[in-house]
């Protein structure tokens, strides 16, 4: 009886000890509240001498690199996060910090792919829609500096070595004699660059490229291009042919849009065409004038590249107005006044989903600037500059918005809305206030990722 009682009191003492093992914190919890706590030098200083020891853990590589990064040691902490992506890629969170990581020591393209790659590994997290416009603004930010660098290095490219299939479109010309009309320069050219886009055989040059590049060259507000200037643009692009439109408004009734082909290498035209018609059908001409182009380039299309090519996002061209707008004030850094536009567009035609997409981003962007500007403790090198973007309620959509009716009668529709974007910016010929500033290079301090 008592050699029972003695192996029931062992098996007791055990199990006890087991418990409290158990209850007692791990490495893992210990580092992971002095995180949170933000004891960063101390989890440096305890992991510094133990990784030496256990460099294959991945968990306590991750718990060296976040206490780098919080510390804003970005370079530092790098390798950290490169080493566990290696040992476990399906880390998400370590995904995120390696792209904030490559964020903020200015290395765009590969933050954007492991932006991509943590949005792929999240289909439905709460940081998507974050992401993605961070993604944008990282990727007008990498254009920008592609033009620096192209200007710099102007006299080194050789036009020769320029892909054949390469091709540009110019913003277009407003030759209607109608201010209101001026969004459409953007607008046009977005439209045209994505059913090109839709041509195997063609590579496009993005419209945040050339917008970047007409930046640094200081063409001005519109960004257009004079026919002397083209062929430089176009090797600056690496792009060995350009369109080059225009658009004018024939009568009340009628519009015309035409283009130009151009050959980078000679500068010399490889075709020209035009379409005019009636403007209630503005966007099944602005196909017309899509498939010309292809046709001038002698590209022969498939039937479904025919079919992709002639889908139009949207029939409603006051929704197409304001779409245009709101690309000319994401251009700007205005994005309080995008916003605006984006939602005129989406309220007029609710199945306007490119529309719909660009103000998702937009919010997303104004979110990140606003919470750049309002931080002033960051101690990163290149900090930030925000815009102080605030929201604003958008003008309700018109009842109606025939394409003929808007053509004729768009002033005063353009003008309302943005002058309800605006916060006290008008966007007017005599206007002499200038857009906020604009998120451009450097960008703000990376997002701290999720935990």
């Amino acid at each position: 009886m008592s050699k029972k009682l003695n192996i029931s009191w062992q098996i007791i003492l055990i199990s006890t000890s087991l418990f409290i093992a158990g209850c007692a914190p791990t490495i893992y919890d210990v580092l992971s509240q002095k995180l949170d706590e933000g004891k960063n030098d101390e989890v440096i200083g305890e992991l510094r001498e133990f990784l030496t020891k256990n460099s294959g853990d991945p968990q306590l590589v991750k718990f060296m690199g976040v206490a780098l990064y919080n510390k804003k040691y970005y370079s530092t902490a790098l390798p950290y996060f490169e080493r566990v992506y290696k040992m476990d890629p399906e880390d998400d969170q370590n995904i995120y910090y390696l792209a904030a990581s490559y964020e903020a020591v200015i290395e765009y393209p590969q933050a954007i792919q492991f932006y991509r790659r943590y949005n792929e590994m999240t289909i439905f997290g709460e940081y998507r829609e974050h992401v993605e416009a961070r993604m944008k603004l990282l990727h007008k930010s990498q254009m920008e500096m592609d033009a620096k660098k192209a200007l710099l290095e102007e006299s080194m490219l050789d036009v020769d070595r320029i892909p054949l299939n390469t091709i540009a479109v110019l913003n277009f010309e407003n030759k209607s004699g109608k201010k209101e009309l001026d969004p459409l320069q953007k607008g046009l050219a977005e439209m045209t660059i994505t059913d090109l886009s839709k041509v195997k055989a063609l590579k496009v040059v993005e419209r945040v490229r050339l917008q970047k590049l007409v930046e640094e060259m200081n063409f001005g507000e519109t960004g257009l291009v004079d026919d002397a200037t083209a062929p430089r643009i176009g090797k600056l692009l690496g792009a060995s042919k350009l369109v080059k439109g225009s658009y004018f408004d024939l009568s009340n009734d009628e519009v015309r849009i035409d283009a130009l082909i151009a050959q980078t290498r000679t500068g010399s035209l490889i075709g020209t065409t035009d379409i005019s018609g009636k403007t209630t059908e503005f966007f099944r001409l602005q196909k017309e004038l899509v498939f010309k182009i292809i046709e001038e380039l002698n590209i022969k299309i498939s039937d479904s590249e025919r079919e992709a090519i002639l889908t139009i996002p949207t029939e409603n061209m006051f929704a197409f107005l304001q779409f245009s707008q709101g690309i000319d004030f994401e251009d700007k850094g205005m994005y309080n006044q995008a916003i605006v536009s984006y939602t005129a567009a989406v309220q007029a035609d609710p199945k306007y989903v490119q529309a719909g997409a660009n103000l998702s981003s937009a919010k997303q962007t104004s979110n990140i600037i606003s919470t750049s500007s309002s931080s002033t403790t960051s101690t990163r090198s290149s900090s930030g500059r925000g815009s102080g973007i605030s929201t604003t309620t958008p003008p309700p959509p018109p009842s109606s918005a025939s394409t003929k009716d808007v053509l004729n009668s768009v002033s005063d529709r353009a003008n309302t809305s943005q002058g309800n974007a605006s916060s006290g910016f008008t966007s007017t010929p005599g206007s002499t206030q200038g857009p906020p500033s604009v998120l451009t290079n450097p960008l703000p301090a990376p997002p701290r990722p999720p935990l």
